[in-house]
């Protein structure tokens, strides 16, 4: 069976969504981010990493904690795939719905790993303990998918679709 590399989903999911500012923290090499600026050209694409590289593009050499002390922006769709630790995924978690915009949306890797190896810490380490948390609360809806080596999870403020938004007008 052939497999779909995450960054070719995260960048389907942008194709469709179009956001205005797209957020991506923990670059790599620069794939996804790459994928994401060609199916949406007209998106302000920012990109976190504490390593330099020459993508193109609006990109902040630094960690993430830092890059969230300093930036004054909001995005309407992140994906978060940097440090691997719950404890970091989480911090970059919340400080990403904190700038969510309504009716944004925020990607996860490394969420449902497929195999033994995919828990060392080089790979998905233990952020996918993170679903089990998200699930459990009343403001974020998740759905986690086992698609990729790791899986990626689409995270959702509560109450926040189209049809509730026209409601609340």
């Amino acid at each position: 069976m052939s497999r779909l590399h995450h960054s070719d989903f995260v960048a389907l999911i942008a194709s469709i969504y179009q956001p205005k500012i797209y957020l991506e923290l923990g670059l790599y090499k620069g794939e996804t981010f790459n994928k994401v600026r060609r199916v949406s050209p007209n998106s302000r694409c920012v990109g976190v990493d504490i390593n330099e590289l020459s993508l193109g593009g609006e990109i902040y050499i630094c960690t993430t904690g830092e890059f969230f002390e300093k930036f004054n922006g909001n995005a309407d769709m992140v994906f978060i795939d940097a440090d691997h630790k719950y404890e970091s995924a989480l911090e970059d978690f919340e400080n990403s719905l904190r700038i969510l915009n309504p009716g944004g949306c925020i990607l996860m890797h490394d969420t449902d790993p497929e195999k033994d190896f995919l828990f060392d810490s080089g790979y998905c380490g233990d952020s996918y303990r993170l679903v089990e948390h998200f699930e459990s609360r009343d403001d974020v809806n998740i759905v986690t998918l086992p698609c990729t080596e790791a899986g990626i999870s689409i995270i959702t403020r509560k109450d926040e679709t189209r049809t509730q938004r026209r409601r609340n007008k």
